[in-house]
């Protein structure tokens, strides 16, 4: 799988800094989409999101068993 760059992976670090500042919970869709950008840029981040911050964070996204 391809690595994000610095810059892709500190825009997701952005994006996920907003939506948690956010006082109504994202769709679950946002959630998974989330999960997987993290889980690519986890690699590049020094002290970023994972794909399990993500999950939990917000786990009722994941509750329909996917």
């Amino acid at each position: 799988m391809a690595r994000m760059t610095p810059a892709e992976a500190t825009a997701v670090n952005v994006l996920f800094g907003y939506l948690v500042g956010q006082p109504d919970e994202p769709p679950a869709a946002v959630v998974r989409a989330m999960e997987t950008l993290a889980s690519r840029a986890h690699s590049r981040l020094q002290a970023g999101v994972s794909e399990v911050t993500v999950r939990k964070q917000w786990p009722s996204a994941y509750d329909d068993g996917q």
